[in-house]
Formats: C-alpha cells, structure tokens, sequence
C-alpha cells in the first residue's frame, strides 16, 4: 500500500543489513522497502531467521555495530533519515518517540526495582525530554542495572520509593493495561508477577512514554493461548486510546490475523507478499505465503493433514542470484534461478514478489 508523504509515520526504503560471523557475511535483511501510516497497525511475519528482529532492532537504533552492518536504504521517521542521525540526536527519538515491548519481560525489566519504580522512571524520562526537548542517555536504575559493580543487599531491599506526585499517574498506566490490583503490583518485584502481568507491565511503561510508534517483537510467545488473546485484545484496544501505531512481530499468521491491519511477508531477509489482512487470507499470492497458511490448524477435527513447506530454511550464508524461495517452491522455473523477482502490485495495495504475477 502507497501512502502519501503526509500520511507516512515511517518510511523504509532498500535497507540491508548483514552479520560478520564466523561462517562469513549474513544477509539478514535484503533491500526491504515499507511504510506504516498514522494509528495502523502492521505485522511482520516469517520463519525464525527471516530478519524480522533486525528489521525492528534497525528501527529503534538497538543493533550491536559490528556484528550487524547496515550496507544501505534508508529509514526516514516524520520524514527524518534515523540513520544519518548521531547516536546522541537518535536517543531523542528512542523511547518517547518509538518504543519497543522485547520478547521476553522478564529479561527486559530491571530484577532490583519494584514494578512502580520502572513505570515511574518512564515517565520521569518523558516529563523531561517534554520539557527540556532534549533525550536523558539514559535512565537512572539502568544505568545501575548495567554498571560492572554488583548491587548490595541493603540496596536490593531498599529502591527508591516511588514519588508521591507520580504515583497517580503510575496507577493510571497500570489501569489503562487492565491490571485489576494496580496498588498491589506496584510494590511487587518482576520476578512476583506472572508472565502475562509481566507483559502488561512492560506495555504500560512503553505507552507511558506516549510514543508515535510501538514496536512488539513476538510480544505473546512465552504465554498460554488465553492471556495470549488478552494482551493482543489490549494492543488493539490501546492503539486508539493512546493514539499510536504499532508494528508487530511475529512467526504467527494466526496471531497477526487477529489485530493487524496490514500484514508484510518476509522470508530469508525478504519482503515476499504485502498486503490486506483480508486480501490476504482470501487470496494468497507467494507459494510462501500460501505454504504458511496451509500450516495453520482449521480448528475443527478432521482428516485433513497439514502441509508442511518441504526443504529447508535457505541459508543466509550463501549468496544465490535468483529467489530464494526456488529450492522450496513447485511452481520454480528456470527464471526464478537465474534471477531475483521484486515487489510488483497485482491489486491496490496487495504486492508481491514472484515471477508467477509477472517480472
């Protein structure tokens, strides 16, 4: 889908980004071009190691340079290349401007602070890049988390107290994710929350820093399938009220079905298929694509087996002049080996990149 230069909140345009590893030059991201308006939500979808992550970690300025190296493209936020920016002008964009919600929660939040102390040190950061226009390097108890001396016991049992002209509007974060004892979680440590409080903790402090784009990376695969439901019903519900638009990532049709509007393909470091949420589902174009839908359960019992995408994942390493889906694929011709097919649009605002829909 083509938006307008008004309607773009970001726009991403031949980005590629390779590892250095020990087996030489990763691809992992390959001339990937997209854009996501104002309050859409988008997901990014692909087998483990198609370069979702990347693409996300591209985005907020977390990639560890080296290993990754991004050889080109470019990745403009409000009409601003993030990637002509210095490091000190990129953190005034990252956490109030986009934000990010990481796979794991309880790896991502702090172990030695209280939940009410982390959601407070979000919207100290916010309240003084609003009045200051300027970014903090970064926030106080992380600063702690990541110096090489190890905290004392007097200091694990004694964070900061939450302050009490900000715990009014901690308590509000914690209501907007619908955690029904916000008083209670507030003095809780990470490790006392289950997972999908954990999650819900790690939403209302990313939102409390009010972003214009929320990146979720795999924000539901550590939890069961009903608290599943709950935090991707909240993501939706919240888009609207906070006034944000998100992009997530997932391995998932199924999950993505359920909240994004628009849906993007990637297989090995490729966008393959773009398109509708519905478009999609109704008429599937990538045998990629297609061979992800047919592994998707029907949900009723019957004879009918699944049908795995044969071969295997292609690998990164290697540098092939064709698609790089041929190998897998039972509609491959000679010209899918020879050479790479590129995005064209069959239908407004349905693209895709197969030799089958033309060169």
């Amino acid at each position: 889908m083509s938006l307008n230069q008004t309607q773009r909140l970001l726009d991403i345009s031949d980005l590629t980004i390779n590892y250095r590893s020990g087996k030489g030059r990763v691809l992992a991201v390959q001339n990937v071009s997209l854009e996501i308006g104002a309050n859409q939500f988008v997901a990014v979808v692909g087998e483990s190691g198609c370069g979702k992550s990347t693409l996300a970690l591209a985005i907020i300025g977390l990639l560890s340079v080296p290993p990754a190296m991004i050889e080109g493209g470019k990745i403009e936020y409000k009409s601003v290349n993030l990637l002509s920016l210095k490091e000190s002008e990129r953190r005034k964009y990252r956490g109030t401007e986009i934000a990010m919600i990481f796979q794991e929660p309880l790896t991502s939040l702090n172990p030695v602070y209280k939940v009410g102390d982390q959601i407070a040190e979000a919207i100290m950061i916010r309240e003084r890049r609003d009045a200051s226009g300027e970014s903090l390097e970064t926030g106080i108890m992380q600063k702690a988390y990541n110096s090489n001396s190890v905290p004392t016991p007097s200091k694990l049992g004694h964070p900061r107290p939450v302050s009490r002209d900000r715990k009014p509007a901690i308590l509000d974060a914690l209501k907007r994710v619908r955690i029904a004892d916000p008083d209670h979680v507030i003095g809780r440590y990470p490790f006392e929350l289950s997972g999908g409080m954990r999650q819900r903790v790690m939403i209302a402090m990313a939102l409390s820093q009010k972003p214009a784009l929320l990146l979720a990376d795999e924000p539901t695969t550590a939890l069961d399938v009903t608290t599943q439901a709950q935090v991707l019903k909240l993501m939706k519900t919240l888009m609207s009220e906070v006034n944000t638009s998100i992009l997530l990532i997932t391995h998932d049709l199924a999950v993505a079905c359920q909240v994004a509007d628009r849906i993007l393909v990637m297989y090995a470091g490729d966008l393959v298929e773009d398109s509708d949420v519905y478009e999609l589902f109704s008429d599937p174009l990538h045998p990629y694509t297609k061979g992800l839908l047919a592994c998707i359960p029907s949900g009723s019992k019957n004879d009918t087996e699944l049908k795995p995408i044969p071969g295997s994942v292609y690998d990164l390493t290697k540098q092939t002049e064709g698609c790089k889906f041929a190998s897998r694929c039972s509609h491959s011709m000679d010209i899918c080996r020879k050479k790479k097919p590129v995005l064209v649009e069959t239908k407004r605002g349905h693209r895709v990149a197969c030799f089958l829909y033309g060169e």
